[in-house]
């Protein structure tokens, strides 16, 4: 079915013109039609409507089926090591050179306007598209026709690649497209006006015969070396750009779980890295079975798992030591409320002072190290006792004030605990405690209503002020 936004523009192909937009529907309806045309084109193969490119083609799956068949039949297990490391670097060079006909590809479909014909924007989204690939696989292939594939001037032309020798090496093999992508993004930086392309030329070379010898981690490192040569003056991150990207987000999902992203200054994550590298390390537990048998229990856990742990394993030592700055008047502490049912059932749930839900094992778990503060309220929420005699607001007394507020006092404001403080109020012959919470928020709020502690429920309520 056809797009209402379908014109008469474009290439003429299968006897007519055409063009689709970039509806799935006319995106289903191109396809169909080239799949029609390349059926069409190929019915004559045998006959002299075949191209060498056909009989090519036709070849090359009979040669791939034939040296799976031999290799999944155990062709390899002849082989002693050195042959075997021979066949893999073998077999490598020949997939490396199959970006070759991409680039040829993907300049023939340019030059046509094959995305004009398709009805798409760009030669990327027909590669996105037409072969399903990712939108960063279509961009970097497109990117290395661009460096290691012949161009055209504008009058016919044939020229050769802009990266020549990069081009030479991929054409024997020596280098992959992963490494074609890291040489041409650290040569693009430098790669224009202001620069000497003998140098560039040169800083090409340098990578090229780099990336025969080093993998791709360490080819990274060599390229930010080598361009950082031709231009000492900005090419490498600076100290305010990173400032600039810096940042750290994190939210907590449905389930109770938190999820979040960072990107982290050089500074910061050689801190983290160096805090975290030596808690990171897989654990190797040896036990003794009853027959005496030792027996080594092996660390199954992920690195993003033992990465997760090592994080809160430092946290927990942070708030062991107390050593943190203070919110809402007391010191950074995880305050987790749960009922004494649910304690001796081992069931439910503990709310943190954020709302958060923590089953009661891991509640159990966090106070083997926590102080239990014992707080009795009645049903209205107020707090009766909290066992201190003391009579000013402490810090106990703070925390239950979480405990029982789960943040700002005021009506309709939901400042979590970590956000607000706590307000002295003074009262005359009626046993309640002399604190109140409210969060800092503008004077506004004071003057529209104020705390009281005489309510018939013994909680503090905020009344209008006249």
């Amino acid at each position: 079915m056809r797009c209402s936004r379908v014109s008469g523009l474009g290439a003429g192909v299968s006897g007519g013109n055409r063009s689709w937009c970039g509806n799935p529907r006319c995106i289903l309806a191109a396809a169909a039609h080239l799949a029609a045309l390349d059926m069409s084109q190929r019915s004559g193969h045998s006959g002299v409507g075949a191209t060498p490119v056909d009989h090519a083609l036709d070849q090359l799956p009979t040669a791939l089926d034939h040296l799976v068949k031999v290799v999944e039949d155990g062709g390899l297990e002849g082989y002693d090591d050195s042959r075997l490391i021979g066949f893999l670097q073998t077999f490598e060079r020949l997939r490396n050179r199959l970006s070759l006909v991409d680039h040829r590809a993907i300049r023939d479909s340019e030059a046509r306007a094959l995305a004009q014909t398709v009805g798409e924007p760009s030669m990327r989204r027909v590669l996105v598209h037409l072969l399903r690939l990712s939108p960063g696989e279509a961009s970097r292939r497109l990117t290395a026709a661009g460096a290691c594939g012949e161009r055209v001037s504008m009058l016919g032309e044939v020229l050769a690649p802009s990266r020549s020798c990069l081009a030479a090496a991929q054409r024997d093999g020596q280098v992959s497209p992963e490494q074609v992508q890291i040489i041409e993004q650290a040569l693009a930086k430098v790669d224009r006006i202001g620069f000497d392309p003998a140098q560039v030329e040169a800083g090409e070379r340098i990578l090229t015969d780099f990336a025969t010898t080093f993998g791709t981690k360490d080819l990274r490192h060599l390229a930010e070396r080598t361009v950082d040569a031709i231009d000492p003056d900005g090419t490498l991150p600076d100290n305010q750009l990173q400032q600039d990207l810096r940042h750290f987000s994190i939210r907590q999902c449905h389930n109770g779980t938190y999820t979040g992203e960072f990107r982290l200054t050089g500074s910061l994550g050689a801190k983290l890295s160096a805090i975290l590298q030596p808690l990171v390390r897989p654990s190797v537990v040896t036990s003794t079975s009853a027959d005496g048998a030792g027996h080594r229990d092996v660390d199954l856990r992920t690195l993003g798992q033992r990465n997760h742990d090592a994080l809160e394993e430092v946290c927990d030592h942070i708030l062991a030591a107390g050593d943190v700055v203070g919110t809402g008047g007391t010191p950074a502490t995880v305050i987790v409320t749960v009922t004494l049912e649910d304690l001796l059932d081992r069931l439910g749930y503990g709310t943190t002072s954020d709302g958060t839900l923590i089953p009661v094992p891991q509640v159990l778990q966090l106070g083997r190290e926590a102080e239990v503060i014992p707080t009795v309220m009645n049903r209205a929420g107020a707090v009766l006792t909290l066992g201190r005699t003391r009579r000013i607001a402490s810090t106990a007394q703070t925390l239950a004030l979480v405990a029982r507020d789960h943040g700002c006092s005021f009506p309709r404001l939901r400042q979590t605990a970590g956000m607000v403080l706590y307000h002295p109020f003074v009262l005359t012959g009626v046993r309640e405690w002399p604190t109140s919470r409210r969060c800092s928020k503008p004077s506004t709020i004071s003057r529209a209503a104020t705390a009281t502690s005489g309510s018939p429920t013994r909680r503090a309520a905020w009344l209008p002020t006249p």
